[in-house]
């Protein structure tokens, strides 16, 4: 019994949650929905968590008599990552490609928003009712993550139902009241498509221009082999940050012994010898390395977010826009990071001319 009573008043704060995630959006106002934005990707991930830990019980039982869905390297694998835990769930509770596919971008521009404070508030309204619609629709789907089994019974405990037109005295299933939860909290907040897809072709304008306007900055004679040369350098070290730890290992050993008063140890043949070694083999990784991002991609990048416009459904501009966010991303990790090497570089050698 205490139990029942436990997971209905998570079920209660959930729902609560979702409410006020609806009255964010409805005020409006960029902290608002970003609020809402950020609040929304929780709520997915604790609903996919529990449906998750649910599978993890469930495989422990019958693991007993057949083989495993579950081992430990794909537990481990499912639990660090958002996208692995809503494929599980997108296959056991069938759940509408609509429904993963909303849910993997908006995970993503969470953690834009989130960790990096990169939002475009012409954007950030529209994502956000998309968010709120997508997570009902979750919540719907799976009855919050909570088994679907009768529990409550008090008319005390249901009070908070009523406004949905639901309680009484009689037990309540969550799947049950999930279902009319979430269609009354999607009321009023479900986006037109055009309006969607306006606003992502926004998005997508707005940060092209600052890509070509930073790029400008920083290459004066727009020579697209230069441009291309950097970008290609800073998603190369992006992509493989161990890379040049790793090979230079030999090397690296050899400076600390030098640096510890150990020089002595150490033969100006040997040392060169290393430093040459690693810088040859990184030179030819990044020689080898193929791009992703190259500047006439940008062309390519604002032509098809023009196509954006003529998306018919939902999932489709959602899914294209994914595809556009992922490059642009990449492009803006780039680039400011040219940018502020650049400036270092440039403050350095002003220091040096300054006799500092």
């Amino acid at each position: 019994m205490l139990q029942d009573i436990d997971e209905l008043d998570q079920f209660r704060i959930m729902v609560q949650h979702l409410e006020s995630c609806r009255n964010l959006i409805l005020d409006g106002g960029e902290a608002r929905c970003r609020a809402a934005l950020i609040l929304l990707d929780h709520v997915s991930e604790v609903i996919l968590y529990r449906i998750i830990n649910e599978e993890y019980d469930r495989d422990d039982v019958y693991r007993k008599v057949i083989p495993e869905k579950y081992p430990p390297k794909r537990r481990s694998d499912i639990r660090r990552s958002f996208r692995s835990k809503l494929e599980v769930v997108t296959e056991t509770h069938k759940l509408p490609v609509s429904v993963p596919t909303t849910l993997d971008v908006l995970h993503t521009y969470r953690n834009a928003t989130y960790h990096r404070d990169k939002h475009n508030p012409a954007v950030l309204p529209v994502l956000a009712r998309i968010a709120l619609v997508a997570t009902a629709d979750l919540f719907a789907r799976t009855g919050g993550g909570f088994e679907n089994r009768g529990v409550g019974g008090s008319s005390d405990s249901l009070e908070w139902l009523e406004r949905y037109g639901l309680g009484g005295d009689s037990p309540i299933w969550f799947e049950t009241i999930a279902i009319e939860i979430a269609r009354q909290l999607k009321l009023g907040v479900r986006p037109k498509l055009p309006t969607v897809t306006n606003s992502f072709v926004a998005d997508i304008s707005t940060r092209l221009v600052a890509i070509r306007d930073l790029l400008a900055e920083l290459f004066p004679n727009g020579k697209s082999e230069d441009i291309d040369r950097t970008l290609k350098w800073y998603e190369f070290r992006r992509t493989h940050p161990e890379l040049e730890s790793t090979l230079s290992k030999t090397f690296r050993q050899l400076t600390y012994k030098i640096a510890s008063g150990h020089g002595d140890e150490v033969t100006r043949e040997e040392y060169e010898a290393a430093e040459i070694d690693f810088r040859t083999a990184y030179d030819q990784r990044f020689a080898d390395f193929k791009p992703t991002c190259r500047y006439r991609d940008l062309v390519g990048i604002e032509r098809q977010s023009e196509s954006l416009r003529n998306e018919k459904n939902f999932r489709g501009a959602l899914a294209g826009y994914a595809r556009l966010d992922k490059q642009l991303t990449s492009f803006e990790q780039s680039t400011n990071r040219a940018f502020i090497e650049m400036e270092w570089a440039a403050e350095a050698q002003a220091d040096i001319a300054r006799g500092k």
